[in-house]
């Protein structure tokens, strides 16, 4: 294998893996988000249940946000087990994608050593 030929195994390795690792990124950063939101939901029906429970007026309204955040933070829950395992499949294709990069970098560590060997030994 040339050393040309092997710098471009290297550059689309370290294209694969960077690729791998923005959407890995991608997908962790969504499950932040989701996570952001049910617990502000859970805090926002915490404040309605007390001013709820404060204001005979409020009351009622307090208890239909309530039970629409119960829904909202059910669904979130969905969302978030659902991208679970996309975030496991992820990280292992970024895994693999990194220690492709890694074998690639020792063959070429590899390789120069062999050349500057047959180099050393024709002098």
């Amino acid at each position: 294998m040339k050393r040309k030929d092997l710098d471009s195994l290297q550059g689309i390795a370290s294209m694969i893996r960077d690729r791998e690792m923005a959407e890995l990124a991608k997908l962790t950063l969504r499950r932040q988000r989701l996570e952001a939101e049910r617990q502000k939901v859970g805090e926002e029906a915490q404040a309605a249940w007390r001013a709820g429970s404060e204001n005979m007026m409020l009351a009622r309204a307090a208890e239909s946000f309530e039970k629409w955040a119960q829904i909202r933070q059910t669904q979130i829950t969905d969302h978030l087990a659902q991208l679970q395992p996309l975030i496991d499949l992820q990280k292992q294709r970024t895994a693999a994608a990194t220690g492709r990069h890694r074998n690639i970098g020792e063959i070429a560590r590899d390789l120069l050593a062999t050349q500057q060997k047959a180099k050393d030994n024709r002098l």
